[in-house]
């Protein structure tokens, strides 16, 4: 057991893998202080609000992918660094050199494949969060998105899936959002029209504005 031990950390600190173990060392500090007490749990359950910066369309379909919001950010980050981890530690068994070249071109599909993996993961961890899928009655959110303008948060095309903000008195709405038409499609600032939404995958479907005005 001693030298299964010795030969994971030795390939843990080889070449490129020293990057996933590094990613693994700060989560770990992260949660030590946050349950030591030094600083409050909700440090990285921060709102993804990623308007004004580029390149949202990728992101904002990566954080509805994988359900952020849905579930403390902190979490999720938190699995897929373990995920990434631990795929990094098995490739150990291919025939490959430890944290060599070809090492790290094996790190994006491990990067990828930890993501898929974080989202599974995410479906039986948001029945843990209640409190998280909606903050009101859930007909009373639709009440307020459902039939109402949009103002997409991110470039959006056929397929993809982004966020769009609906302002109201009070703190504005942001609805995980997908055309409705295969051909329509949004730039980020547009005006779209919420026509309904898929109660399932919690995805509201969403039109040009020229069809209402």
């Amino acid at each position: 057991m001693e030298a299964i031990i010795t030969e994971l950390l030795k390939h843990a600190f080889t070449g490129v893998n020293i990057i996933p173990t590094v990613l693994l060392i700060v989560m770990q500090c992260y949660w030590l202080i946050a349950i030591l007490g030094f600083f409050d749990l909700s440090f990285l359950d921060m709102d993804m609000d990623l308007e004004g910066t580029e390149g949202t369309g990728l992101i904002d379909g990566l954080a509805v992918f994988i359900n952020i919001g849905k579930v403390p950010v902190a979490l999720v980050f938190s699995l897929v660094v373990l995920n990434f981890w631990i795929i990094a530690m098995l490739m150990y068994f291919l025939p490959i050199e430890a944290g060599g070249m070809f090492s790290g071109i094996m790190l994006l599909p491990a990067l990828m494949a930890s993501i898929y993996i974080t989202r599974l993961e995410m479906f039986p961890l948001k029945k843990v969060f209640p409190e998280r899928r909606n903050t009101n009655d859930s007909n009373d959110i639709n009440h307020k998105v459902l039939n109402k303008r949009c103002t997409l948060k991110c470039d959006l095309k056929s397929g993809l899936l982004g966020q769009a903000e609906i302002e109201q008195e009070g703190a504005s709405v942001v609805i995980n959002v997908k055309p409705q038409f295969k051909e329509d499609s949004f730039k980020k600032g547009d005006i779209a029209f919420v026509f309904k939404k898929d109660e399932e995958k919690d995805v509201y479907y969403i039109m040009n504005d020229e069809f209402y005005l």
